[in-house]
């Protein structure tokens, strides 16, 4: 990875345009400056002050007090985006969407063509923010925001623990039909609840259906390894639960009132896991 920051003064004291700032900087041709920017790589900051932003057109014009960053890695901008990207509900406000595994919420420095948040805003032309995050390994239910006013009020839900959030996970080791109890761990010195109860189970693996009242870290993934019981195919937590399918874990269901008209809304996931 190279990481090319300059104030445009420095080589062009009159300004220039982006795709010959690129050019000139990095020395790669204007085809792979081009193609990095598309994908996220560069960010713009005018007259040296205010927001950074993704800057992705080689047309634009740079004055010479505007600082550039061209993040370059080659292996980052050959990722490909993953299959299978959903959407349920689409509103002037927010978005719902389910997300596969291995898509990451939103970019890096590197890039942000494989983003759920990229992508959302490629596939609706809106504006896309982060209300919450899945993990990139975790598939399922997730809320993309479109709106300044979207964003807040569906932020201040999930910070007010107003949503309701259920999960499956498959896990290794067996856990009676039916069977229920709460996790209440600390996680980071932070309180953090969680509810789990068992669909049932076959061959040394449990369904369950986890419901969190809180929100920490990996918390579903944490919580289920310090009881016993590690989601099978984590790639981080619990032993013997290693697999080649990947995190066995899905966000099935989101509800919550909708600002907007009050009402309870609840989207599910297309996909469930099975034993």
């Amino acid at each position: 990875m190279k990481i090319y920051k300059s104030k445009v003064e420095k080589l062009f004291p009159q300004g220039t345009t982006l795709g010959e700032f690129l050019q000139k900087v990095s020395s790669l041709s204007l085809e792979k400056v081009s193609d990095a920017a598309m994908k996220g790589a560069v960010t713009l900051q005018r007259n040296s002050k205010g927001k950074i932003l993704r800057s992705r057109d080689m047309r634009v014009k740079l004055s010479p007090h505007d600082i550039v960053q061209f993040t370059y890695d080659e292996k980052v901008l050959s990722l490909k985006v993953a299959d299978g990207l959903a959407s349920i509900y689409e509103g002037q406000h927010y978005s719902i969407w389910y997300k596969p595994a291995g898509m990451i919420a939103q970019g890096s420095a590197s890039g942000d063509h494989t983003s759920l948040l990229r992508q959302v805003e490629l596939k609706l032309k809106k504006e896309t923010y982060l209300i919450h995050r899945l993990d990139r390994e975790t598939m399922g239910m997730t809320v993309i925001g479109h709106t300044s006013e979207g964003a807040r009020f569906l932020s201040e839900l999930f910070a007010q623990n107003k949503v309701k959030k259920i999960y499956q996970a498959i896990v290794k080791g067996e856990i009676e039909r039916g069977h229920a109890e709460t996790i209440s761990a600390s996680l980071d010195g932070k309180e953090a609840i969680t509810h789990i109860k068992s669909l049932g189970n076959k061959q040394h693996r449990s369904l369950l259906e986890v419901e969190l009242e809180t929100g920490k870290l990996h918390q579903i993934r944490r919580h289920l390894d310090f009881i016993g019981f590690p989601v099978m195919g984590d790639p981080k937590y619990g032993t013997g639960n290693k697999n080649r399918a990947g995190l066995q874990l899905l966000a099935q269901s989101i509800s919550f009132i909708d600002p907007w008209d009050k009402t309870l809304k609840t989207f599910e996931s297309p996909v469930k896991l099975e034993l």
